[in-house]
């Protein structure tokens, strides 16, 4: 069975107040047990600062890379003018 999470809001990397809870226990989960036998990815994007910020999470599917490159494609039809990537999550 295939899984994806295109639409988890997570905080930058920066801390502070603006850190969601539970953000730092998800990032670790991922980092430590990848789902299935592909390897997960962060969907990431530029945010208004220039920075890279993860926004989603792929998993679960038997190639993880390729089905995270279809959905930045979508995303790149439906805001044109952001920048995405994909991201080894583990």
């Amino acid at each position: 069975m295939c899984f994806a999470v295109l639409a988890v809001a997570l905080a930058s990397c920066s801390g502070g107040d603006n850190e969601i809870p539970g953000h730092a226990r998800l990032v670790s989960q991922v980092e430590r047990q990848p789902v299935g036998s592909s390897q997960d990815q962060w969907i990431e994007m530029v945010n208004s600062t220039g920075e890279w910020e993860r926004t989603g999470l792929i998993f679960g599917y038997a190639d993880d890379y390729a089905e995270c490159l279809r959905a930045i494609e979508g995303l790149r039809l439906a805001n044109p003018g952001r920048q995405y990537r994909c991201d080894q999550a583990n």
